[in-house]
């Protein structure tokens, strides 16, 4: 006959009541931190998908503030080019340089001259905005203006980075002057020569300077260097977007702000009074003044492209950020799903653990020893 000691129910009895309050305080802490386990070992396939996950949320919220900084830099590059296009270079140039062509105006040519002058300063004020306190065309370098105006006698220079963009190729300003940027500093070369003016025009315009972002398309770096095809290029420079540097084959400037320099520069050279009737100065005649007007209209194509270019890179990055919104989405519902409680399901199961636990303590009245104090009641 097997025989029941009362230390044997003793111990079946509170190892029981130990069991149930555990599961009752579970229940009860699921329902008070809204997880499903709190730390790795309650349960290790769940918290080791969870780290992953929380791992790829940092990642993809870092891209997509990436990716918002950048398409409000380029958005704001956009709407610079867009004033320029539609009122800069309409109304305070290709309007006065028409209107100079006929000689009926040339009485006011050297009013049209200013007007055009005072067009090119606008533009490049307009190329010298910043977003978010950083320059915007200014390629790589963020922290400094890009483009000025030298003024050397009646000749007015576009330069960029403190570098003219379209002297003479040949002059002394870019064969041996060495170049110093706006802080006074200079660049090496790879023998550790100083760059002359010339050298740093040809860097500046080599499309060589990057800015690449991580912007969740794979960003990879491959001995040193980051896989162009794996980031974004947030570098914007100005001298390409104007038309870049240079003169062309008849000795003109390639860049729609040194184009209005020059016609301008003609249109102040006409002497009103000058044998008569008027006569054209040094800076250039009628025929100079035609063709400079061509090459504006050239000119001001071009940067309609690189206006296209800019709403084009812009709408990309408009649909990168609904997608990486779209994942972090996806990230987030799958990691609540590992680790957030169904709060229906957690509180069935803290009622039916509560009543557990009660029926443990009413069991445990019925069946322990009573002491002879309560023999005595």
């Amino acid at each position: 006959m097997l025989r029941v000691t009362t230390n044997s129910t003793l111990y079946t009895y509170q190892k029981n009541l130990l069991k149930s309050s555990n599961q009752l305080y579970q229940a009860m802490n699921a329902m008070t931190t809204g997880r499903k386990f709190d730390s790795y070992s309650a349960d290790p396939a769940a918290a080791t998908r969870a780290f992953q996950i929380h791992s790829s949320l940092n990642a993809t919220n870092t891209q997509a503030a990436n990716n918002k900084t950048v398409y409000n830099k380029f958005s704001t590059a956009w709407d610079m080019a867009d004033d320029m296009i539609n009122e800069l270079t309409s109304d305070l140039a290709k309007t006065p340089l028409l209107e100079g062509l006929n000689q009926p105006n040339w009485s006011t040519l050297n009013t049209q001259g200013d007007v055009i002058l005072s067009g090119a300063e606008a533009m490049v004020q307009n190329l010298n905005a910043k977003y978010d306190g950083n320059y915007i065309f200014n390629g790589a370098d963020t922290k400094n203006p890009p483009f000025a105006i030298e003024t050397v006698g009646d000749k007015h220079y576009l330069t960029y980075r403190n570098v003219r963009v379209d002297d003479d190729p040949n002059s002394d300003y870019y064969t041996k002057e060495i170049y110093h940027d706006a802080n006074g500093n200079t660049i090496k070369n790879a023998d550790g020569s100083d760059m002359t003016n010339g050298q740093a025009l040809a860097l500046f315009s080599s499309g060589s300077e990057h800015q690449y972002v991580d912007i969740g398309i794979g960003f990879e770096v491959k001995d040193g260097n980051v896989i162009s095809s794996t980031a974004f290029d947030a570098a914007i420079s100005g001298l390409e977007f104007i038309g870049g540097a240079g003169l062309d084959k008849d000795g003109d400037p390639k860049n729609i702000i040194s184009i209005m320099l020059r016609a301008a520069e003609v249109f102040k050279g006409y002497d009103q009074e000058g044998s008569g009737n008027g006569s054209w100065g040094s800076a250039g005649d009628l025929e100079d003044a035609k063709r400079l007007v061509d090459k504006f209209t050239t000119a001001q194509d071009a940067l309609s492209n690189q206006h296209v270019q800019l709403e084009t890179d812009a709408k990309y990055l408009q649909t990168n950020q609904s997608q990486l919104e779209s994942t972090f989405y996806s990230l987030n519902t799958e990691l609540n799903s590992i680790e957030k409680i169904d709060q229906v399901e957690a509180i069935l199961n803290l009622v039916s653990m509560q009543t557990s636990y009660n029926a443990a303590i009413q069991v445990g009245a019925n069946i322990v020893p009573q002491s002879l104090m309560d023999y005595l009641k």
